[in-house]
């Protein structure tokens, strides 16, 4: 029989029973995944409006099904065939805001949001990864976008800053060369946060490089090098401080 089934399937491109079952059994995975993806996607919107979230403002729902046509390839079963089914994809997903320094904007993005019984998950909103009430990750959301506008306003007022002080040390010693450049301290956390310089340099190789303040005319000295002090012998160093007052 196995023989007579093989043979048909070679001159008709008919299907052997066991391969049919595999397609049938295929289709209703299918079916399933589409009852279950949209029973969750109901849940998780319900807890979503309950939290606070507005559909398209807040967040988004991609989930859709759509009919697909043509050829199969079933890897393990080593057989392609000819099939039609419903297929769904998609998902729900938090929109959120975050400031883009490299395009010096606010930008919208996503986050795929998932549920743990009656809370919700979407790490990138949230300090830890866990799942939240939905009002109180409705909070964390408000928090995310306040940072971003923050960001965005300390960036530009820092880039004011930098053109201000820029063109002031031009203008103060314009046979100087007058550059932005970066630096960092460490945390107490032994992590590391950079920071916006101005730099001063003279054609000694003298340089001065002030840290910034938050206004203009804030900034300070953060560190120096004097060319000529340099090239000084210990004896030579001693003698100059001697005369300083």
């Amino acid at each position: 029989m196995k023989n007579q089934e093989l043979q048909l399937e070679i001159d008709f491109g008919m299907l052997t029973v066991a391969q049919q079952e595999r397609v049938d059994k295929f289709i209703k995975q299918q079916k399933d995944a589409i009852q279950n993806n949209t029973r969750e996607g109901n849940v998780i919107e319900t807890l979503l409006n309950e939290g606070g979230f507005r559909k398209g403002i807040d967040y988004v729902n991609t989930i859709k099904t759509s009919i697909v046509t043509g050829e199969r390839e079933f890897h393990y079963d080593g057989f392609k065939a000819d099939i039609t089914y419903e297929a769904i994809e998609g998902n729900i997903s938090i929109l959120y805001k975050k400031y883009d320094s490299a395009t010096n904007k606010i930008v919208t993005q996503k986050c795929y949001v998932g549920r743990n019984s009656d809370k919700l998950e979407c790490s990138n909103i949230t300090p830890q990864y866990r799942a939240y009430k939905p009002t109180t990750l409705f909070e964390k959301l408000v928090e995310k976008n306040n940072k971003a506008q923050l960001d965005y306003n300390s960036a530009n007022r820092e880039k004011s800053v930098i053109y201000y002080t820029v063109n002031k040390y031009k203008t103060l010693f314009p046979n100087a060369t007058v550059t932005v450049g970066k630096d960092y301290y460490k945390t107490y956390k032994n992590g590391y946060v950079d920071f916006s310089t101005v730099i001063v340099t003279f054609e000694s190789g003298s340089y001065i490089i002030f840290k910034l303040g938050y206004e203009n005319d804030k900034e300070f000295i953060h560190k120096k090098f004097d060319a000529v002090e340099a090239k000084l012998n210990a004896i030579e160093i001693l003698t100059l401080y001697n005369q300083q007052n």
